[in-house]
């Protein structure tokens, strides 16, 4: 007697999906997903380099070994590159600004002004120096007297002060604060620059006729890697940044759906260009992030 056999029913889609046969995790299907590890590792080294910077910038703006001396020959150093002469420490200009600095790190304000309305030049009356122009730059959070003064350059109205020709003098201020402005220990650097008033010893010391104050800003990594003589720099690689960030999110955004709804399997055909817009986007984001102010 021969017996039929019953030929095996393939499993279906469930008892396949039941039994973890519904996709075999090959080489072959994973393949098209490694191009997201370095994107994954490029994006991760970017933000612990970016807290580490931070960290260190604090550190440094807090300790760091800021010096009238070395504040003068990093200034004269930009001057001469631009065709001016050196400018001459004032012994009574150092005691406005030192005055200044103190009091600002005494009573924690950020400004030309102090919290009563007292201009700069009130400290140049009170220290003696009679000026025809004078002008006043501010700075903190910088990790040395280079990095203060290629902070100021990055800006056009602090670039001026420090290489107007007019200004014969200078006095530079430096003082440090426990918790400045709620962003902890830093260290506060004022510089005055002054044309002097001629017969200053025999003229009562008087506002200027004319004074010069710029206004705040923050300057970024990238500000002070070009040494101030690319301003623009700022703007010009936040725009990159911004632009490589937009298309790796239009790049991708049709994929969304079929990667992460229906978990398939897709393939982009050029995965190096999105490591490279990765690795210029998170670039871009550590070196636009502010290294110090100025005002």
């Amino acid at each position: 007697m021969v017996l039929a056999q019953t030929p095996k029913r393939p499993p279906s889609l469930p008892e396949k999906k039941r039994h973890g046969h519904h996709h075999k995790h090959t080489k072959h299907y994973e393949k098209p997903y490694w191009p997201y590890l370095p994107l994954l590792v490029i994006v991760v080294v970017g933000l612990v380099g970016n807290a580490w910077l931070s960290r260190r910038q604090q550190v440094l703006g807090a300790t760091s070994a800021i010096t009238i001396s070395s504040l003068l020959q990093a200034t004269d150093a930009q001057r001469a590159s631009n065709h001016e002469q050196a400018l001459t420490l004032n012994s009574e200009l150092g005691d406005a600004a030192q005055a200044k600095a103190s009091d600002m790190a005494t009573r924690n304000y950020w400004s030309h002004n102090t919290p009563d309305g007292k201009t700069p030049w009130v400290f140049v009356q009170q220290s003696g120096y009679q000026y025809q122009v004078a002008a006043e730059n501010l700075a903190y959070g910088f990790s040395s007297s280079t990095a203060t003064v290629t902070g100021w350059m990055n800006s056009a109205e602090h670039r001026a002060n420090i290489l107007n020709g007019e200004y014969q003098n200078v006095g530079f201020g430096v003082a440090r604060a426990g918790d400045y402005q709620g962003r902890g220990p830093a260290v506060i650097v004022v510089a005055m620059y002054a044309e002097p008033r001629s017969g200053a010893s025999t003229v009562p010391a008087v506002l200027g006729d004319r004074t010069i104050l710029p206004g705040s800003q923050h300057v970024a990594r990238i500000q002070l890697l070009t040494a101030g003589s690319a301003p623009w720099s700022l703007v010009a690689l936040s725009f990159l940044a911004g632009a490589c960030a937009v298309l790796f999110a239009v790049r991708h955004g049709l994929f969304l759906r079929r990667a992460f709804v229906r978990s398939e399997a897709f393939i982009i055909h050029h995965p190096m260009f999105d490591i490279l817009l990765v690795a210029i986007g998170t670039l871009g984001f550590v070196l636009t992030r502010t290294s110090g102010f100025i005002q």
